[in-house]
Order: structure tokens, then C-alpha cells, then sequence
């Protein structure tokens, strides 16, 4: 990976910046790589020696690991900081880094993973956080420690306080605690196994020549799609609807010559290359939604 400097950032920024020393070690995926679609993955090994990154688009990244340090530094003493947990299932070695595990009187264990977010994702139900703490709670019991409590601890960098009274749901504290539902042992042994299916057979893939499957719609970010709800011999939507069932309703309720159009929203992850290689993607760069 190669990085570019256009905003002229003051080299001891870049330095610190480039100064990363994140590792999944031996394993084959860490648990990060696990939740995240198989066609970004491979997409990330297969052109990391193409990509040429903007040195801005690191400074989340640097502020997490501050974060992580200062909060490593203040941690309980009987706690356990920032240790990379390795097991091996059906076959695939995996890695994940927790960000702080508590022993409580009963004998088990609390993970708590510090997130450096918007208030946004503090408002959402982010499956992906579900997903990462539940791995690294199955990775902690084949490590003989059993988890009882998962949680997120966010802190939330563009948190306004005059909107606390205004914006329903906002988060009234610049720092929030979410509980983390806690999946069934099982729970979490079927999606680590799933997902290690899927991430060999889009290796599979690969080494075959194949088309590797497309990310879904959901892990392409998709936002702002609509139903337009459309009249046989005019051009322009009468009423534009956040989902199907209600465009229906009104199609219906119209008549015959009334009808629903669905009109798609903007994969973000793609259209902003969140991933790093929306470039290299095909299936990206032949969506009508593209734009060089």
C-alpha cells in the first residue's frame, strides 16, 4: 500500500500515522477480516501493493489507537488490555484483539470494545458491532474464559450538545454504554462456521477463475433508496415512499393505473471507497451508480 500526502498534513502527523503496529499475526483472517464481506477482502490482499491511499483518510485510525493507549493505561488492574486471542476452527486459524476483558465475582468475564464513532452509529442497532463482539466472545471461551456481558463504549466525536433536546434519540452524553446482545454458544459457533464458508469459497473462486460474489446491499451501505409511487403516462414520481409496503398501499388504493417503481440508493461504501478498493471492484465500477 502506498500513501499520498495532496493536503500537505505536517510530516510528524504522517509519521504517527504510518507508525502502526497492528497485526493479526499467523492467523488467516482476524476476526475484523471475518465479519467483512469475502469480496473486500480479497480484494484488499489481491491489490495491496496498488492501492495508493490518501495519508488523510488514516487520522480516525490514529485517533482510535490514542484512544486505546490512554485507555489501556487507565484500565483496572485485574483486567486483561488489548490482547490478541488466537483458536482455530474447521480448519482456519483466527485472530482477534479485545479491547478490555473484566473478570466478575461469578467467574466470568465482560468484554468492552471502545469505539471512536459518530452519534449516528450510537443510534443504530450496528449488527457489525453484535457480530465482532460475539466472535471475540466465542474466541475467549476456546481460550477457556467464559463471557457473560458485552458492551460498547462510544465515544462520540461530533456530538452536539444543543441537540439533545431537539433530535429524538440523540445521545445525551458526548460518551454512551451500549449493552450488546449476547448470542447462544451456538449462536456463535454457526456464524463463525459461516462464516468461514464463505470466505473460502470466494477464495475458491479465486483460484478457479471464477466471479467472486458481489457484496450485499447492506454491506455496500446502501442508503437513501426509495419507491416511487408512479401514474401510466407521466414521467415524474407522484409520491416517493422509504419502503415497498406502503408505495404498494397507495398503488392500490389509486387504482390499476397507478404502479411502483423502485428506484436504488447510494451505495456509500462503494461511491466513497470506504473499503479501500472500490477501484479494483468490477461489479463497482460496471453499477450504473458509478462515477469515475
Amino acid at each position: 500500500m502506498q500513501f499520498s500526502n495532496p493536503h500537505n498534513i505536517p510530516q510528524v502527523l504522517v509519521d504517527a500515522m504510518l507508525d502502526d503496529d497492528y497485526t493479526r499475526g499467523d492467523a488467516e483472517l482476524s476476526v475484523t477480516q471475518l465479519i467483512s464481506p469475502p469480496r473486500i477482502v480479497i480484494l484488499q490482499e489481491r491489490f495491496k501493493h496498488n492501492m495508493v491511499v490518501d495519508i488523510a483518510t488514516r487520522v480516525p485510525s490514529l485517533m482510535g489507537r490514542v484512544l486505546h493507549k490512554i485507555c489501556e493505561q487507565y484500565a483496572p488492574p485485574e483486567a486483561i488490555t488489548e490482547e490478541r486471542l488466537f483458536a482455530t476452527v474447521d480448519g482456519m486459524k483466527i485472530s482477534g484483539a479485545v479491547d478490555l476483558q473484566i473478570p466478575k465475582p461469578n467467574g466470568k468475564w465482560a468484554i468492552h470494545d471502545y469505539k471512536l464513532t459518530k452519534s449516528y452509529a450510537a443510534m443504530d442497532e450496528k449488527i457489525e458491532w453484535e457480530q465482532q463482539l460475539n466472535i471475540y466472545a466465542h474466541l475467549m471461551s476456546l481460550n477457556g474464559r467464559e463471557v457473560d456481558e458485552l458492551k460498547i463504549v462510544a465515544i462520540l466525536k461530533d456530538w452536539q450538545k444543543k441537540l439533545v433536546d431537539v433530535k429524538a434519540g440523540y445521545p445525551p452524553c458526548q460518551v454512551m454504554t451500549i449493552p450488546i446482545r449476547l448470542w447462544t454458544p451456538e449462536e456463535q459457533v454457526n456464524f463463525t462456521r459461516s462464516q468461514i464458508v464463505n470466505h473460502r469459497k470466494a477464495r475458491e473462486a479465486l483460484d478457479k477463475g471464477l466471479p467472486i460474489e458481489a457484496c450485499s446491499e447492506t454491506a455496500r451501505w446502501v442508503r437513501d433508496e426509495t419507491w416511487a409511487l408512479m401514474k401510466e403516462g407521466r414521467n415524474a414520481a407522484i409520491k416517493l415512499y422509504d419502503n415497498p409496503y406502503d408505495a404498494e398501499a397507495a398503488a392500490a388504493e389509486k387504482g390499476d393505473e397507478f404502479f411502483v417503481t423502485y428506484r436504488p440508493g447510494t451505495p456509500i461504501r462503494c461511491a466513497g471507497n470506504y473499503c479501500g478498493v472500490a477501484e479494483f471492484c468490477r461489479v463497482w465500477r460496471s453499477d450504473p451508480r458509478y462515477t469515475p
